[in-house]
C-alpha cells in the first residue's frame, strides 16, 4: 500500500497543488485564515494525551520525552493504519485539530514560537507575513544550530505538517468550521497522499453534515477528494496493466492515465481496469473535474470564459458543457493555452471513443443501442467494455441515416447524438473519431498525404475523392456518417464557419456565437437552414446582398461534397424516406439516389416533390451541385468551358455549355451520358432549365399556364412565335425568351429520348421501322430522321406528332438538329449572318455550288421535298400567299384531316391561280421560286410523283437517282410531246407544268438556261411576269430566228409546240357532264358563259310563251 502511494504521490500533489479543482475564494493566504479562526483557535487545546478516547496513545507512546500535543500529534502520524483505525473518532479529532492548528499563524504565533523558540521568536515572526508561513519557517530553520532546541522543534512541527499541507490548508478553510462543529477530524488511517489524506474527515462530513446548510466552498472541496480517491483507486487496481501496457509512463502521471485510456479496449487489459476506467469515463461524463488534466490545463479559460454558464462550484458540469465552451471560445478567434488545447482534442477523441462519456447517450440512447446495437452491446455487458473503439456511438449514428421509421434511433437520441458530434467537433479533424481514423489512414495516406492537418482540411480532401479508386467502401461509409451530421449544423465545419460567419449572422439569422446556451439545431426540423440561405446569396443578384469572396467560395465547396448523397442534403432528405426506401433504397452510387428521385419525380409525395424540384432547379443553376458531372466531365469543363469554370458563377451557362459540346469527339461516353440524363431529367419541368425560366417564366404563365412538362411549354411557345412570324406582326415573346425556345427545340431533336411522348406514341414504328438507328452512347440518335423518312408509312397518332415536328423544324431552320450539325460547315462558309430561321433558305441557295458538301446537299434536298408536301412547312410561302390561300384554297385547307400533309394541293391550287396570273405580285414571285425548284428536282412535285409514278420508272428511270438538274421532267414533257403518256392525270399534270412555263419563262429553268445570253441582249428592258419575257422570245423567233443562240431557238420551238399540245390536252372534250359544270366553273369567262346560258333559257322561254298561244288561238278556231 505505502509503495502504491509513494508511485501515486507526485500525480496526486499535481493534481492538487494546483487548486484546479476549488475555486478561487477559497485559495487564501495563511494571514486571512487567522483572521477567520483566531477567536477559535487562539488558546492551546486540552492535553490530548488526557483525554479519555486517547488512552492508547499512553501505550504507544512511550518512547517519547514529552507528552505536550505535538508530541503526540507527530507519535500518531508514525502509526500503522490499524493503530489508526483503532484509536476512538474523538482522539482522532483531537489530534485532527492539532494538524490543523499547526498552519494557523495564531497558534504559532501564540502558542509555538513563544513556548519553544522565545530567543529565535524576534527572527522568525518575520514569516507571519509570507505568502507560505512554513515554507518561510522552514528556511529560517535550516539557519539556525543543529543543537538548538527552537531548530528540533520546528523540524518536529514541519514534519507533523506533511509534504501536502499547501493542499490540505484550503481544505482547513473551507471545512473546518463544519469539522470542528460535527467533530468529524479524523487522522489519514490509510495513509493517503495530498488532499486524500482528509478523506476520513470528508466522509464524515457526509455521512453527518445537511447538505443544504452545507457551505458551498466545502461542497467544493469535498467533490475534489472524492474524485482524486476515485483516481487513487484506478491506478491501484491498474497497476499491472499499466507496467505491461504502458512501460514507458511514470505512474500516476496524467499521461499514464490517458495511455491507459487509449488501451481501455485492449484484449490485455484487466476487466477489473477496464470497469474502473469505464466508471473513471462515466463520472468525467457528468463533471469535467473528475479529468484533472482538462480542470488543471483550462482553469484559467474555463474562468475568464463563464464556461460553467452560472452554475455554483458545488454543483456538477457536464464535460460536453465545458468543451463545447472552449470550442465555441476557440471558433469564435480567441486562443486558448496551449495546454489547454492538448487536452481539448484529447478529450474530444475520448467523447468519440466511448458512448459513456456523454450522459445524454446513455439515457436517451437506453432503449436504442441493445435494439440497434445488439453485438456492440453484448461485448459491453460480457466483457465490460463500452465498445472496441466507437462502434457503439458509430452505430447509433448509422441508424440514425436509416431510410425506415423502424430501423432508424428514437428523436432524444438522435439529439444526443448531435450533442456529441458537436462537443467532440468530429468533423473538423478526422482522427477524434476512431473509427473513422482506422477506416480511413491507409486512404489519408494515399490520397491526401500532403494535405495540411487541421480545420477539416483533410476531412474535405476525404469527400473530395468519393467516388474515386482511391477511396475504400469501409471509410466511405464511416466518412459519410460523420458528414451526415456535419451538414446539418454549418458550424460544424470550420472553413465554411470561419469564412462565412458573419454573412451567415447578417442574412441568415445564425447565431453569433459558436456554442449559444441557447442555440437550436439548425436542421429543417427545428430552426432555420444555415447554408441554404448562404447558397441563395452567394448566387443573388443584388449587389446590397452578396457573400465576401471567401465565403462564396466556401459555400460553393461544401455545396458540391453535399451533392454526393442525399443524406447530406438534409433539407431534401428529411422530407424524402419514406420515398428513398421505396424506390432508391438499393442505390450506393455517387449522387445516384437524387437521380433516383429526379426520375421518378412524378411518383414522389407532394413534400418531397417540392424540395426534389427545388434542389434541381438549383442543381441546373449550378453544376457544382451534380457529383457526376462534375466527376466525369471536369475535362470538358477546364477544355471547353474554362471561361465560365474561372468565372465562379455559374448560372446554368456551365450546362448550356456542356450540351453544345455533348457531341464532341474527345468527350467520354461518361460524360455524355450523365448530360444526357440531365436533359431528360430536365423535361419534366422547364423550371429545370435555368437560362429558359429566367427568360420565359412570364409568357409561360401567359400563354402556357396548362402546359405540363418542359416539352409542352416549348411547344406552346413555339407555336405562338411561328404565328406571329406567318401573320407578319410583332413578336409577343422577346428576343431572350425566342432563342431560348429555339435552343429548347434544336436540343429535342438531337434524340428520340429528349422527347418522350414523341417516343411513346411511336414506338411501335420505331421497332419496326428504326431499330437500327442506334448512335454510339445514345439510344436512336437517328430516330427521328427515320420516322420523317416514313411518314407515309406511320400510325395516325405517330404521323400526326411528325407532322408537328415537321412544320416546327421547317419553320425555324435554326432548330433542325440533323441540318445545323451536317451542315456546320456550309453555313459558316456561306450563311454565317444569316438568321437560325433562314438558315434552309439560305442553303437552298448555294446547295449547287460545286464546293457544296455531298452530306449536307442531300439534307437540303430532303427538306425542300419535305416543305413542298404541305404549305405550312414553308413559312414563307405562308407569308406571302396568306390572303391567296384563304381567297383561292380554303376549301382544300377546310376539307383536309389536322395535322396531316396535304400533299401539295394547294401547292397545285396556287400553281392553277399563277397560271391564271390571279395572285399578288408577292405571292406570284414565291410561286415562281417554288415552281423553278419543282422544274429542277420532280421530288418536290408531291402530285407530279402521285400521277406520273408509273412513267417516270418506264420511261425516265436512268435520271430518277441523280437528278437535280431537270431531267425527269424534261424527260416527262418530251414523252407527253411524242405521245407516250397514257394515264390521263400524268397528261393534265405534265400539260399543267408546261403551261406554267408559258406564264413565266422562270418557272422553266431549262428554257431560261438555254436563253440566257438572248434575254440578256434583246429583252433586258422587259419587265419579268405575265410571260412578257417569253413573249419577247417567241416574236424574236418569228421575226428573226436566226438571231437567236441555236440551243435557245431549238428549246424555244420545242417550247412552243408543247404549249400547242398542252393546250390541245387542257382543252379535250369533256367527257361527262360533270367535267362541263368544272370547265365552266374554272374558266375566267364563266361569267359571259353564264350570261349566254340565262340568254338562251331566256330565249326558249320566250318562245314556248309565243308558240303556246299561237297554237291556243288554232285550237280555238278549229273547236269553232
Amino acid at each position: 500500500m505505502k509503495l502504491e502511494c509513494l508511485l501515486l504521490l507526485s500525480w496526486l500533489w499535481a493534481a492538487a497543488g494546483d487548486d484546479d479543482v476549488l475555486p478561487a475564494k477559497v485559495r487564501i493566504r495563511r494571514a486571512s485564515v487567522v483572521a477567520d479562526n483566531s477567536k477559535a483557535t487562539a488558546a492551546q487545546l486540552h492535553s490530548i494525551i488526557d483525554l479519555p478516547g486517547c488512552k492508547d496513545l499512553q501505550n504507544y507512546c512511550t518512547h517519547l520525552k514529552s507528552t505536550d500535543n505535538l508530541a503526540m500529534l507527530e507519535c500518531a502520524l508514525s502509526f500503522s493504519s490499524s493503530q489508526l483505525e483503532a484509536l476512538p473518532d474523538d482522539c482522532q479529532h483531537a489530534l485532527w485539530l492539532q494538524q490543523r492548528q499547526l498552519q494557523l499563524n495564531s497558534w504559532v504565533e501564540h502558542i509555538f514560537l513563544p513556548s519553544y523558540c522565545a530567543d529565535e521568536q524576534t527572527k522568525l515572526l518575520t514569516c507571519l507575513n509570507s505568502v507560505d508561513l512554513w515554507s518561510c519557517l522552514e528556511d529560517k530553520r535550516q539557519q539556525l544550530p543543529q543543537s538548538s532546541g527552537c531548530q528540533q522543534q520546528l523540524r518536529r512541527a514541519y514534519t507533523s505538517l506533511g509534504q501536502d499541507y499547501a493542499s490540505i490548508g484550503d481544505f482547513y478553510a473551507a471545512c473546518g468550521g463544519q469539522v470542528e462543529q460535527l467533530k468529524c477530524g479524523r487522522m489519514n488511517v490509510e495513509h493517503l497522499p495530498s488532499m486524500l489524506s482528509q478523506l476520513g474527515t470528508a466522509q464524515c462530513l457526509v455521512a453527518h453534515a445537511s447538505q443544504s446548510t452545507m457551505d458551498i466552498n466545502c461542497k467544493v472541496a469535498i467533490n475534489a477528494i472524492e474524485q482524486q480517491r476515485g483516481m487513487l483507486e484506478l491506478f491501484r487496481v491498474c497497476t499491472g496493466d499499466l507496467t505491461a501496457l504502458c512501460p514507458q509512463e511514470r505512474a500516476g502521471s496524467a499521461s499514464s492515465y490517458k495511455c491507459l485510456v487509449r488501451h481501455k479496449n485492449d484484449p490485455a487489459l484487466s476487466s477489473q481496469c477496464a470497469a474502473q476506467i469505464t466508471l473513471r469515463d462515466q463520472q468525467m461524463g457528468k463533471d469535467y473535474r473528475v479529468s484533472h488534466g482538462l480542470a488543471k490545463a483550462c482553469k484559467d479559460d474555463i474562468k475568464l470564459h463563464h464556461c460553467r454558464r452560472g452554475v455554483s462550484e458545488d454543483k456538477q458540469v457536464r464535460l460536453a458543457q465545458i468543451l463545447l465552451c472552449l470550442e465555441s471560445v476557440s471558433k469564435n478567434g480567441t486562443k486558448l493555452a496551449p495546454e489547454c488545447i492538448v487536452e481539448l482534442d484529447d478529450h474530444r477523441r475520448m467523447l468519440m471513443t466511448d458512448f459513456q462519456l456523454s450522459p445524454e447517450l446513455l439515457s436517451d440512447c437506453a432503449d436504442d443501442i441493445p435494439k440497434f446495437c445488439p453485438d456492440e452491446h453484448k461485448s459491453q455487458l460480457v466483457n465490460g467494455l463500452s465498445s472496441s473503439g466507437g462502434e457503439i456511438i458509430h452505430c447509433l449514428m448509422y441508424h440514425v441515416r436509416a431510410r425506415r421509421p423502424q430501423r432508424r434511433v428514437t428523436a432524444q437520441c438522435q439529439r444526443g447524438l448531435e450533442t456529441l458530434i458537436k462537443a467532440s467537433d468530429a468533423g473538423e479533424d478526422w482522427r477524434v473519431d476512431p473509427v473513422l481514423r482506422r477506416a480511413c489512414k491507409k486512404v489519408v495516406d494515399v490520397a491526401c498525404k500532403d494535405v495540411e492537418g487541421g480545420e477539416a482540411r483533410v476531412m474535405s480532401c476525404l469527400i473530395e475523392h468519393i467516388g474515386t479508386t482511391a477511396m475504400r467502401p469501409e471509410c466511405e461509409q464511416a466518412l459519410l456518417i460523420i458528414e451526415y451530421f456535419v451538414a446539418r449544423d454549418f458550424k460544424l465545419d470550420p472553413q465554411l464557419y470561419k469564412h462565412c460567419r458573419d454573412d451567415a449572422v447578417k442574412y441568415c439569422r445564425a447565431k453569433h456565437q459558436w456554442d449559444d446556451i441557447e442555440d437550436v439545431q439548425m436542421d429543417p426540423e427545428r430552426g432555420p437552414m444555415i447554408l441554404p440561405c448562404l447558397h441563395r446569396m452567394a448566387y443573388s443578384e443584388d449587389e446590397h446582398h452578396t457573400l465576401r469572396k471567401d465565403c462564396f467560395r466556401e459555400v460553393k465547396r461544401v455545396m458540391r461534397q453535399r451533392a454526393i448523397s442525399v443524406d447530406l442534403i438534409p433539407e431534401v432528405e428529411d422530407y424524402c424516406l419514406s420515398d428513398l426506401s421505396q424506390f432508391c433504397g438499393e442505390l450506393t452510387e455517387k449522387g445516384s439516389e437524387m437521380e433516383c428521385l429526379q426520375n421518378r419525380l412524378e411518383k414522389l409525395q407532394p413534400e418531397c416533390r417540392a424540395v426534389v424540384t427545388k434542389y434541381t432547379e438549383e442543381e441546373a443553376a449550378n453544376i457544382e451541385m451534380n457529383p457526376v458531372i462534375m466527376a466525369t466531365c471536369s475535362e470538358a469543363m477546364q477544355k471547353h468551358c474554362s471561361e465560365i469554370l474561372n468565372a465562379g458563377k455559374d448560372g446554368g451557362n456551365m450546362m448550356d455549355c456542356l450540351i453544345s459540346h455533348k457531341n464532341d469527339a474527345d468527350l467520354n461516353k461518361g460524360c455524355r451520358a450523365a448530360i444526357e440524363h440531365f436533359q431528360i431529367i430536365s423535361l419534366k419541368s422547364y423550371h429545370f432549365t435555368t437560362k429558359f425560366k429566367e427568360a420565359c417564366r412570364p409568357h409561360v404563365l401567359r400563354f402556357c399556364g396548362a402546359s405540363a412538362t418542359k416539352n409542352e411549354v416549348v411547344a406552346c411557345l413555339s407555336e405562338v412565335m411561328r404565328n406571329d412570324t406567318i401573320r407578319a406582326q410583332r413578336h409577343q415573346i422577346p428576343k431572350e425568351c425566342r432563342q431560348q425556345v429555339k435552343s429548347q427545340l434544336y436540343q429535342q431533336r438531337e434524340s428520340i429520348s429528349l422527347d418522350p411522348k414523341l417516343a411513346n406514341v411511336c414506338k411501335n414504328e420505331l421497332k419496326q421501322f428504326c431499330s437500327d438507328q442506334n448512335g454510339p452512347g445514345q439510344v436512336n440518335k437517328n430516330a427521328l430522321e427515320c420516322l420523317i423518312q416514313k411518314t407515309p408509312r406511320l400510325g395516325k397518332n405517330c404521323h400526326h406528332a411528325i407532322f408537328m415536328i415537321k412544320r416546327s423544324e421547317l419553320g425555324d431552320s435554326g432548330t433542325d438538329y440533323t441540318l445545323v450539325n451536317t451542315c456546320k460547315e456550309m453555313i459558316y462558309k456561306f450563311c454565317p449572318n444569316t438568321e437560325s430561321m433562314q438558315l434552309l433558305n439560305c442553303l437552298k441557295t448555294y446547295k449547287d455550288d460545286p464546293t457544296f458538301d455531298q452530306r449536307c446537299h442531300l439534307v437540303v434536298v430532303n427538306r425542300m421535298i419535305e416543305q413542298n408536301t404541305d404549305f405550312r412547312f414553308n413559312p414563307t410561302l405562308q407569308s406571302a400567299c396568306g390572303k391567296n390561300i384563304d381567297r383561292y384554297c380554303s376549301n382544300i385547307v377546310i376539307q383536309s384531316q389536322p395535322n396531316e400533309e396535304l400533299n401539295g394541293k394547294v401547292i397545285k391550287c396556287l400553281k392553277e391561280k399563277f397560271r391564271q396570273s390571279k395572285l399578288d405580285d408577292k405571292c406570284a414571285q414565291e410561286m415562281i421560286k417554288i415552281l423553278q425548284e419543282q422544274a429542277l428536282n420532280y421530288k418536290l412535285n408531291p402530285v407530279l410523283q402521285h400521277f406520273c409514278k408509273s412513267e417516270i420508272q418506264e420511261l425516265c428511270k436512268k435520271y430518277m437517282d441523280a437528278d437535280e438538274h431537270g431531267q425527269v421532267e424534261e424527260c416527262l414533257k418530251a414523252a407527253f410531246l411524242r405521245k407516250q403518256l397514257i394515264n390521263r392525270e400524268c397528261q393534265l399534270e405534265v400539260a399543267t407544268l408546261i403551261a406554267e412555263a408559258k406564264a413565266d419563262i422562270h418557272v422553266d429553268p431549262i428554257l431560261e438556261m438555254a436563253c440566257t445570253v438572248d434575254l440578256l441582249r434583246y429583252c433586258g428592258n422587259v419587265a419579268s411576269g405575265n410571260a412578257r419575257k417569253l413573249d419577247c422570245l417567241r416574236r424574236l423567233l418569228r421575226e428573226s430566228p436566226k438571231s437567236l443562240e441555236p440551243d435557245c431557238r431549238d428549246k424555244l420551238q420545242k417550247r412552243i409546240e408543247m404549249f400547242r399540245n398542252a393546250d390541245d390536252t387542257l382543252a379535250l372534250p369533256l367527257e361527262d357532264m360533270g367535267q362541263l359544270v368544272q370547265q365552266v366553273v374554272a374558266s375566267p369567262a364563266r361569267k359571259f358563259f353564264l350570261v349566254i346560258l340565262m340568254s338562251a333559257t331566256g330565249l326558249v322561254f320566250l318562245t314556248g310563251i309565243f308558240l303556246g298561244r299561237a297554237t291556243k288561238r288554232a285550237m280555238g278556231l278549229k273547236n269553232k
